[in-house]
């Protein structure tokens, strides 16, 4: 059994996506790495997230004959961001962008169909299965030379040179003992955001403090922490939001139940309307989660339901596409019936209401205009809205939940941390929901994860070519 080391090249702490994607980049580039994870396994919030990468142009789209560019993409990032991203940073995601794809390929990761998702002009949306996506990237690891990872191993401060200007290493408690763990060519952060962290979550957005928490369990903002005392720059902590389309598992039980997986569907980019529990649709279903995610927060109880016929219903794709509606009528979250009388008892919505939504839609969606919200597209400009009116009906109650923050440690291009100076700090790297600058204001869907391969991969290969400096860590 290998012993804890004392030093080594690289550093990586968190083993999400973003850590496995360094891990692996610095130990094929030859540096000796130690991959740390403070909890009990690997994964963090992408074995439980969507899934999904965002990618454009590529050989999956052309062919199902959708046409895509990397430049409509990057108008798509901007758009979301609502101008606040740092536009080198969208650069970069998208030269590397079919590298990493192939590159996650090369090692395992399946992909699926390609869908449509938020704040997207095109089907755009690559799907993984966030399981075998890690299980994949994990087998590399234990089986990748000069490499080792350690879970229940946390990183609690970082260690520096005597004059402070460069990362040298970590301090790690690891079976309730302090080790210093050196690290002779750099430190990659990449312990993803804060959504565990009632302390961060009240400091950067009260008004989810009451939303469901369901980010990795070990996101409790320990990244952050570490970055901040050595001076880094923060950004877009002014835009942390909640994601809608998350699952009420035992409904009308509003509560999360010890062992509860949630569930994202979203089948508003199908086609379905969304409704409250007044069974009155308040927003125009084809803006992004994001957006729908506040907009459902406002609603009594911060419940929705995605309201949808057979139509929709027969477009599902196996999971973990987010399509994937036959996979939760199953485990009983989507409830059905015949007539929309009947859809609405199962869920204590008032029959004659939602008739009387559903009337008033579907006389919009005929007309061409919705006149109510304004809806023209399923979503992000991309398709039209359909009629809902071909029975069996189904019904999916849905809330928003904090899945991740998507700010943090701002970086440059090479993933370096800047500091407040607008100055890298040495030997220190970050990438993934540990970082800040790439999202601004929104978000398109499938970015998280793509993010977190493309700039693990660069951080890791930066960290492992680095030539450190002479000077004793203290």
């Amino acid at each position: 059994m290998l012993s804890f080391p004392d030093s080594v090249d690289v550093v990586v702490i968190g083993a999400g996506l973003a850590g496995h994607c360094a891990a692996l980049a610095a130990a094929e580039a030859g540096a000796s790495v130690a991959l740390l994870e403070k909890t009990g396994r690997y994964g963090g919030s992408s074995i439980t997230a969507g899934g999904s990468f965002a990618f454009s142009n590529t050989e999956a789209q052309r062919a199902a004959g959708i046409q895509d560019s990397d430049e409509l993409f990057e108008q798509d990032l901007h758009k979301a961001a609502n101008g606040k991203c740092d536009p080198q940073l969208i650069r970069t995601y998208l030269r590397h962008q079919h590298a990493a794809h192939a590159w996650l390929m090369e090692r395992g990761v399946e992909f699926h169909k390609v869908s449509l998702s938020s704040s997207t002009s095109v089907p755009r949306t690559h799907p993984t299965n966030p399981k075998q996506l890690m299980a994949a990237l994990h087998a590399r690891v234990e089986a990748t030379p000069g490499l080792s990872w350690w879970s229940g191993a946390a990183a609690t401060r970082l260690m520096t040179s005597q004059d402070g200007g460069e990362v040298t290493g970590v301090t790690v408690v690891r079976d309730g003992v302090e080790k210093k763990l050196q690290a002779k060519r750099g430190v990659v952060i990449t312990t993803g955001g804060f959504s565990r962290s009632p302390r961060f979550i009240e400091k950067f957005a009260p008004e989810l403090a009451t939303a469901p928490a369901w980010g990795g369990e070990g996101n409790t903002g320990d990244g952050l922490i570490m970055g901040w005392a050595l001076g880094a720059d923060v950004l877009d902590t002014g835009y942390v939001t909640g994601t809608y389309g998350i699952s009420i598992n035992h409904y009308p039980d509003l509560k999360s139940r010890p062992g509860d997986e949630p569930y994202l569907r979203m089948a508003n980019y199908r086609g379905a309307i969304v409704v409250n529990l007044d069974a009155k649709r308040f927003a125009d279903e084809s803006v992004s989660y994001k957006k729908l995610g506040t907009l459902t927060l406002a609603q009594t109880n911060a419940v929705a339901f995605q309201v949808f016929d057979q139509k929709i219903m027969d477009q599902s794709a196996v999971a973990p596409n987010i399509n994937d509606f036959k996979g939760v009528l199953e485990l009983g979250m989507i409830r059905k019936a015949d007539d929309l009388q009947a859809l609405a008892a199962t869920v204590g919505l008032d029959g004659a209401t939602l008739e009387a939504t559903l009337k008033n839609y579907n006389a919009n969606v005929a007309s061409g205009v919705d006149r109510e919200f304004g809806r023209e597209t399923l979503g992000g400009g991309f398709g039209k809205p359909v009629e809902i009116n071909t029975p069996p009906f189904y019904i999916f109650p849905c809330t928003t939940a904090v899945l991740s923050t998507y700010c943090g440690l701002r970086t440059d291009t090479d993933a370096r941390v800047v500091n407040v100076f607008g100055e890298s700090i040495a030997g220190l790297y970050a990438a993934g929901e540990a970082t800040g600058g790439f999202h601004g204001a929104g978000y398109v869907s499938g970015s998280a994860l793509g993010k977190a391969a493309i700039f693990g991969r660069i951080a890791g290969r930066n960290a492992a070519a680095r030539v450190a400096a002479t000077g004793r860590q203290q």
